[in-house]
Formats: C-alpha cells, sequence, structure tokens
C-alpha cells in the first residue's frame, strides 16, 4: 500500500508566488507529489494517507545557506576555536585571559573574534600584548573577517619556519626593523590553520556532524561549503573542502543537509576533476568551484574603481586580471560553474566583464550559473550587465551591519551604495543569502531575513535601518533563502520551491510568520527539518 505523509497548514509558503496559502503538502518517498488547497485535503481518505495538521505553523522549502566554511564553523561550534569580543586589543587580551584560565602552558590556545575597523583606535594588533599575557602558551586569535590571524612570540616561532619561501612573506607584516609584529595575513594564514587543525578523515566527520545537525535544527537542508584561501602543504593544497568527510557520513546515515561543495578552482584542472569525482552520495556534489578575486575593504584590499579615503591606493586583486580571465575562460569551457569572491566594485566589473567574454566565446553554461560572493560596493552602472549575465548575488544579510559605523571611513560617501539588495532584484538579478560562517556566528536564516527587511542589527540599530530604502519584504526575503540559494548551487530543478515532483526539503516553523513583524520573525523556532522525504529533525508533531 502506497503510504503518503500529508503536512497540512494554513499558512504555507511555496515559493512559487509570494503570497502564502492554506492547504496541505502532499509526500510519497523522497518527493513532493501535489500541493492542495485546504477544501481538497479535507477530501482525502483512506489508511494510505498520514496527515499531520499543523494547525497554523509555517510550512515552506527547506532554507538553504548558500556560503559557508563549514569545516572552521565546526571547529568553532565543537570549541576547539574559543569565540571572543572585544572593543580594543586591550579587551580582547583581557576576554582571552578569561579563557586560559584552565589552560596548561603547553598547550595553544586559538580564538576567534578581534576585528580591528571596528575598535575605536582601528589599528592593527601587535604580539606584545599577547607576549605580556601569555609569556609561555602559544596563542593564535582568527580575525572576525577569516583573513588574518593575531599571534604571539611563541606561537609565531612554531609556525613562522614555515612561512620561509618567498610564496609566503609578503604575508607576514613586519615592522620597520623587519621583525614579525605578530599579524599574519591571507594564504599564510590559511597554511597555520592547517598546521594546527591536522585530522584524519574520521576525526574530522566526528567534528562536523555535529556542526550539520545544528545547521538541520536551524530549518536548513542545503549548504554551501565554499573554499577558504588554499594553503599549499606539503601533501598539496589545503582549501578546507573535504568530500571524503561528507561521503563518510552519507555512507553512515549521519549526513543530515545536502552538501555543495565548492574546492579552490585554481589548480591543475585534472586535479580539480579528481576532486569532483570524489563526490558519490546523491547527498554529496562538487556544484563548482570558488576563486577570490579581491580581499576586503576593512584592510584596503578590495578593489576599487576609485581611492581609498586618504589614501592613493585602490586596492589590488588577489589574482592577476589576466589570470582570472583564464580561469574564467577554462570553466565556462568546461561548464563548470564558479563562485567568486568579488568586493570591490573594480573586481566586480572585471568579472563580469570576463563572464560576458566566456559566455560569447563557449555559449552559457549548460548547467547552472556564475555567482559573485558579497558584493559589498557594485557600481550601478554594473548592475544591467550582471543581469544580462544571469550572474546570480551571493550576499549576506548581515554583513552590513558589522560595517554600517565605519563603511565611509573607507569609500566615503560611496557607502550609501553598499549591498543594495532592493535594487538587485530590481535589475531581475538573483539573490541568494548565505552567512559566511565563521565570519557570523550562529545567524538562523530568519535572522537572515530580519536584516534583510530592517538593515538593523538585533538591537534595532541603526534606527529605521541602515539605507533602509533597499529594505526587502518578506517573501523577497524568504525566496532569496530558499529558491535562490538552489539557483545558486544548480538544484532548482530538485529544491528550492514546495512544488510537485521536486524532493521533499521542508522547514515546519513553530508560528505562523505571514503577519508577524521583522523582530517577531527572529525569534521563531523550527519545529521540524525534513530531508529527501524523512525528518532529521523535530519536535513533537501531532498526527491527526
Amino acid at each position: 500500500m502506497r503510504q503518503i505523509k500529508v503536512l497540512k497548514s494554513t499558512s504555507i509558503f511555496t515559493g512559487t508566488t509570494d503570497q502564502f496559502m492554506a492547504g496541505g503538502i502532499l509526500i510519497e518517498d523522497d518527493k513532493i507529489i501535489d500541493v492542495l488547497p485546504t477544501d481538497l485535503v479535507e477530501q482525502l481518505h483512506g489508511p494510505q494517507y498520514q496527515v499531520l495538521d499543523l494547525g497554523q505553523q509555517t510550512i515552506l522549502p527547506g532554507f538553504i545557506e548558500s556560503h559557508a566554511h563549514v569545516f572552521l564553523s565546526a571547529l568553532l561550534h565543537a570549541g576547539r576555536i574559543k569565540l571572543i569580543s572585544g572593543d580594543s586589543e586591550q579587551a580582547c587580551v583581557a576576554a582571552l585571559q578569561g579563557l586560559a584560565q584552565n589552560t596548561e602552558s603547553a598547550d595553544w590556545l586559538i580564538a576567534k573574534g578581534w576585528y580591528a575597523p571596528s575598535w575605536s583606535q582601528q589599528q592593527l594588533p601587535t604580539k606584545t600584548s599577547l607576549d605580556q599575557a601569555f609569556p609561555h602558551t602559544p596563542v593564535v586569535v582568527i580575525a572576525d573577517d577569516l583573513h588574518t590571524l593575531w599571534l604571539n612570540s611563541v606561537a609565531l616561532a612554531k609556525l613562522l619556519p614555515m612561512a620561509d619561501s618567498s610564496r609566503f612573506k609578503r604575508d607576514v607584516l613586519r615592522d620597520t626593523t623587519g621583525e614579525p609584529t605578530g599579524v599574519v595575513g591571507e594564504q599564510t594564514a590559511m597554511a597555520f590553520l592547517h598546521f594546527l587543525f591536522q585530522m584524519t578523515v574520521a576525526q574530522q566527520a566526528e567534528l562536523v556532524q555535529p556542526y550539520l545537525a545544528h545547521l538541520a535544527q536551524m530549518g536548513i537542508t542545503s549548504v554551501s561549503d565554499l573554499a577558504l584561501l588554499p594553503a599549499q602543504t606539503a601533501v598539496g593544497i589545503d582549501d578546507q573542502i573535504y568530500p571524503e568527510v561528507y561521503e563518510r557520513l552519507a555512507a553512515q546515515s549521519k549526513l543530515p543537509v545536502r552538501a555543495n561543495l565548492y574546492p579552490y578552482f585554481d589548480r591543475n584542472l585534472n586535479s580539480f576533476q579528481y576532486i569532483k569525482n570524489q563526490a558519490h552520495d546523491p547527498l554529496v556534489r562538487i556544484a563548482g568551484g570558488k576563486l577570490f578575486f579581491d580581499g576586503v575593504t576593512s584592510s584596503y584590499t578590495a578593489w576599487m574603481k576609485q581611492p581609498y579615503v586618504g589614501r592613493a591606493s585602490c586596492g589590488m586583486p588577489q589574482v592577476r586580471p589576466d589570470k582570472m580571465r583564464g580561469l574564467i575562460l577554462t570553466a565556462q569551457a568546461q561548464n563548470i560553474a564558479l563562485r567568486i569572491h568579488a568586493i570591490g566594485d573594480q573586481a566586480i566589473h572585471e568579472a563580469l566583464l570576463f563572464f560576458a567574454e566566456a559566455e560569447h566565446r563557449s555559449g552559457p553554461l549548460a548547467q547552472g550559473h556564475h555567482c559573485l560572493e558579497h558584493l559589498e560596493t557594485i557600481d550601478t552602472g554594473d548592475l544591467t550587465l550582471m543581469g544580462q549575465g544571469r550572474v546570480v548575488a551571493s550576499v549576506q544579510p548581515s554583513h552590513p551591519l558589522l560595517d554600517y559605523q565605519t563603511a565611509t571611513d573607507y569609500i566615503g560617501q560611496r557607502a550609501a551604495g553598499m549591498w543594495p539588495f532592493k535594487t538587485f532584484l530590481q535589475k531581475e538579478v538573483v539573490l541568494a543569502f548565505g552567512t559566511d560562517s565563521p565570519v557570523v556566528v550562529d545567524v538562523s536564516p530568519l535572522q537572515n531575513c530580519y536584516f534583510a527587511m530592517t538593515r538593523q542589527t538585533l538591537a534595532g540599530a541603526p534606527a529605521g535601518g541602515w539605507h533602509a530604502e533597499q529594505c526587502l519584504t518578506l517573501a523577497q526575503s524568504l525566496t532569496a533563502q530558499t529558491l535562490g540559494g538552489a539557483i545558486a548551487t544548480n538544484s532548482e530543478k530538485c529544491v528550492g520551491t514546495l512544488t510537485p515532483g521536486k524532493q521533499a526539503d521542508i522547514c515546519i516553523l513553530a508560528q505562523n510568520i505571514a503577519e508577524l513583524a521583522p523582530t517577531e520573525l527572529a525569534q521563531v523556532s523550527v519545529t521540524a527539518t525534513m530531508l529527501a522525504g524523512r525528518w532529521v529533525f523535530r519536535k513533537v508533531l501531532q498526527t491527526v
């Protein structure tokens, strides 16, 4: 006998329209077989129907996390990396001292949570303050933007020999005497993290699984795991993308989300194809490649069209433009979708031109879409080019609230046009929401929607919202957190909306969110999460 689950509610957001409906979602095995209004649901009778009447709880497509760094996030979730905060160098050192009370002198103290642009003096820290507090314990503190480490002398002595090659020397900040200051950036920072967190596949899987279960508890059914800057190691490139970890979890029936993986693309093409062939389980995909075109505004390394305030510099590309062009042309010819970190308006402009040339040469991608990641300072003149090229805007709604108080310090009045979410939609650019975890930690999809709808922090600052003309509606925000993410990962044919024939990836919320104020929305809890027709998280659900 057929067994059909029926999820019934007065509040269903299918994602196919902006409206909520009353009715039921019919599920057989792993697929949605029908979406019916209430009057037709009431006519369903027979032992084959298992009806779950959820009352006014909202049913919607499973949320999609479009941009995350899973391994680092899992380390934080497990407490292997400690989380601190502080509004100055001294405050961060004090927070570290509080963590270290029970730490043996021989142990590493590894933390995350400093961000010089938010400090009152806005100056990079040095090893001196860490040395005074920790003369014997090696200390490594990851910056909130993930691009920079702050170390004491003990840690530097252990790690600096790895940076002897000219390839890495440029990433070690030094004073006028040539002495390392304690700040190390970019690929050298990634190489240090590789050294600190070497594990077997079994150990990695044991670390990552609880974090993925945590995502499922947020209603997330798909995650995009994007490469960090690659570390060149003795055994090759480590970009923190580990298909074998996800495959192991899937084989053990412990994978509660779909994993869309994006290894670093700037490697031998045969090597990339080899990695792609390591994903076999239906829940695990090498969905494309990741590249970095520029840095970040707060370190003046985002590549801008005009100089930064008070500086002659416009920033710089991380990859030479001619090399980036070649990589994009190669990816297009091989039908490989790219996710490219591009924050400055010049980096975005150049990437869009290269995408257009690649499509002219090789035709559109047979499957998938290219994505630009972050797009903080896009020139409005490039928006039409972006829409025409079907390039997805992969954005993080919490990020404007990290930098809104200091953005003008770097780029002046141009900051008024940063993170233009509504303008993207007006230009028919697809939005896909993510968090960039662990740049931010434990931001839920509903909080993402709140940030997009208000342009305010959870505390309500700034009053009225930062450039509130860019606020989105609830439906627009939910779509960016579901269908937009599916489009970004080339999975819109099977997930992203509640549509007959698609996979039954579903989130159930504890309340009807259709009429809630944004502040209330951010507090709504998840009742259950379904992946491919099976519950991967649920509280008590009453069967009628």
